[in-house]
């Protein structure tokens, strides 16, 4: 599990007053970047002409948030699907109390940036990004 704390800027605010739908994957989507830049992922990803590609994702909404409230993002793996050219992530986001409040799940697969298809990824590419994301939680 990887773990960053960032404070709500107004950028993420919608007009009810609160962090809007596209603000919270915007945020957690800019806190994985960061998370693959800071371990070379970002690299590996060029360098094997291979990367990860979203198919769906699902918000679950379970307490608002503020601007300028502290939020702490956690990536975590919730278990690999069976066929090893697909990837499954979750972030959740918990305000300073600790309390959740959004859950993001992503499902998808490794695309080949060359051929723009589907395909399992190189060996070392798949234990990088296992171990970036870590053990799967219980």
């Amino acid at each position: 599990m990887r773990s960053k704390k960032i404070i709500v800027t107004d950028k993420y605010i919608d007009q009810n007053g609160h962090v809007g739908e596209a603000g919270y994957l915007s945020m957690a989507i800019d806190a994985l970047w960061e998370f693959n830049k800071e371990i070379g992922l970002s690299k590996k990803y060029l360098e094997t002409s291979c990367a990860p590609v979203t198919f769906s994702t699902q918000i679950d909404y379970q307490n608002e948030v503020f601007q300028k409230e502290e939020i702490e993002f956690r990536l975590e793996n919730i278990g690999q699907p069976y066929d090893e050219r697909k990837w499954v992530r979750q972030i959740r986001l918990f305000k300073k109390s600790g309390d959740l409040a959004v859950k993001i799940v992503a499902h998808g697969a490794w695309f080949n940036l060359s051929s723009r298809k589907v395909i399992a990824p190189p060996k070392e590419l798949k234990n990088l990004f296992e171990e970036f994301i870590g053990d799967p939680i219980q």
